[in-house]
């Protein structure tokens, strides 16, 4: 079987689901941190409860190491976060979303009692309590400008107003990274993460896979590998760690290895159209047609209208044609 025209969207998956994931499902997320009020520690663990405007649960998540959370969907109107930790008052917030793609919203937790409460300390969230509170606002400031309006420059203005006044700031210059890979300036962006990584001694996992997303869009995957490596130690959790290091390894055509990676990735993250849209491509080359056909059906079943879905359905269509016979369905 001729496998070109179906390895071609491996391009656009390259580009990491940081900046095509949103393209292709058009979903309105929700995410922020859990911190305990008045000291700002990050709280992992939380158990973060999606519901409807009329107070019907939808889904359920826990803040991960750093104390963040994420909604993929939360529609397109009104609905409630109920917040739940022991040793912590329970919180019910309202959320409105606006007309951005992406709400970010912080929950404080109030401590209830003076019973010691079992909570794991880590350098993350050590040196989370060591920022400035006009440092912490000026960074809260850029995220907003990112998830609100995509306001990427006057977003940057805020991560180096954070690194004035607070110049070991590893996760302003990870964000700021970020901003400028948006941007499409590669190279400050590169700077910037590189310094992340340094300034955190390797210890900060998202600026660790930023970096090698951007080394993967540049088909460095040699180099986006080993740091891929060092933040699945850090967070076994996480999906797109997963996703990133089956982009490189499949960079470097080591398949097998990829499709290992990718699965672990669509496990960890059921409903990101992206992971099966990466496995289909890993199967093709595998020559696992019967797992690629799932793959396409899995796409579609999440994103029916999307963007892509009528080219993947052609794809679909060929791939029957083509496929051996043993493996039709």
């Amino acid at each position: 079987m001729q496998r070109s025209f179906l390895w071609l969207f491996l391009s656009l998956v390259l580009l990491g689901p940081s900046a095509s994931y949103a393209q292709f499902t058009q979903r309105k997320a929700l995410s922020g941190h859990i911190r305990e009020e008045g000291s700002g520690q990050l709280i992992s663990e939380a158990r973060i409860e999606l519901q409807n405007s009329f107070g019907t649960p939808i889904t359920t998540v826990l803040s991960d190491r750093t104390g963040s959370y994420e909604f993929d969907d939360i529609g397109g109107g009104d609905c409630y976060l109920s917040v739940q930790h022991d040793g912590y008052a329970a919180v019910r917030e309202f959320v409105r979303p606006d007309g951005s793609s992406h709400v970010y919203k912080d929950i404080f937790l109030r401590l209830t009692g003076s019973a010691s409460i079992p909570k794991t300390v880590n350098p993350v969230s050590e040196h989370e309590l060591s920022v400035p509170q006009k440092a912490r606002d000026s960074f809260e400031k850029g995220v907003q400008l990112i998830a609100q309006k995509s306001d990427y420059r006057a977003a940057i203005v805020q991560f180096n107003r954070a690194i004035s006044q607070f110049p070991s700031y590893y996760e302003a210059y990870a964000a700021m990274g970020l901003a400028q890979s948006k941007m499409g300036d590669a190279t400050a962006a590169e700077v910037s993460l590189r310094r992340s990584v340094d300034m955190s001694q390797e210890k900060y996992p998202q600026a660790m896979i930023d970096l090698a997303a951007l080394f993967n869009a540049k088909n460095r995957f040699s180099e986006a590998e080993p740091l891929l490596r060092k933040a699945l130690v850090l967070d076994a959790s996480s999906w797109r760690t997963q996703y990133e290091l089956a982009v490189a390894l499949a960079g470097e055509k080591r398949y097998t290895d990829a499709v290992a990676s990718a699965s672990a990735a669509r496990d960890l993250k059921p409903e990101n159209p992206q992971n099966y849209l990466l496995l289909y491509n890993l199967h093709i080359q595998t020559e696992n047609y019967t797992a690629a056909l799932a793959d396409t059906d899995a796409y579609l079943k999440l994103a029916p209208d999307g963007p892509l879905s009528d080219k993947i359905r052609k794809l679909r269509e060929q791939l029957l044609k083509d496929k051996p016979a043993d493996a039709k369905q």
